[in-house]
C-alpha cells in the first residue's frame, strides 16, 4: 500500500475538492488515482499499522475507525474513487488514459486531467467552454 497510494482528496485551489498528491510524483510514474475494478481489501492488525507511511495510516484511520478492533479495509485509492473528484486545467499534468503524471507533480499539488480528451466530453460537460472561458477571464 505504500507504493500505490500517493494522492488523497482535498481542498482545491480551482474548484471545491480535488486530487492532491501525498508525495512528489514523479514525470512518467503511475498515480493510482483510477480505482480498481475489484478493490483489494486488507486485513492488517492495527498494531501492525505503523508500518504504513504515517500519511497513508491517517487515511486509513479517517475512513476505517474500526480497523482499531481487527475490521478489513480498502486501499485509501478504492474507497474514495479519486478519479472522481479530478479537476480540469488546461495546464493538466495528469494522464487519464495511462493513469501517470506527463510532469513532475510536487507533493501537497494538485493533479488536474484534461477533459477534452475524453470522448463526447461535450456531452457530459455542456457548458465546459463557458465555464472554461469564465476562469480565464477571473
Amino acid at each position: 500500500m505504500n507504493a500505490q497510494v500517493k494522492c488523497k482528496l482535498g481542498v482545491s485551489k480551482v474548484h471545491g475538492v480535488g486530487v492532491i498528491a501525498i508525495y512528489r510524483i514523479a514525470k512518467g510514474e503511475r498515480c493510482y488515482v483510477t480505482p480498481n475494478i475489484q478493490p483489494k481489501f486488507y486485513n492488517i492488525p492495527y498494531g501492525s499499522l505503523g508500518k504504513l507511511f504515517p500519511e497513508i495510516k491517517e487515511l486509513v484511520l479517517q475512513r476505517w475507525a474500526s480497523v482499531v478492533n481487527g475490521s478489513i479495509f480498502q486501499s485509501p485509492n478504492d474507497d474514495a474513487h479519486l478519479l472522481m473528484f479530478m479537476n480540469h486545467s488546461d495546464d493538466y499534468n495528469y494522464d487519464l488514459f495511462t493513469d501517470e503524471a506527463i510532469e513532475d507533480i510536487p507533493a501537497n499539488s494538485e493533479l488536474f486531467e484534461n477533459y477534452r480528451s475524453m470522448e463526447n466530453y461535450k456531452l457530459a460537460y455542456p457548458n465546459f467552454e463557458k465555464w472554461s472561458l469564465k476562469k480565464e477571464i477571473e
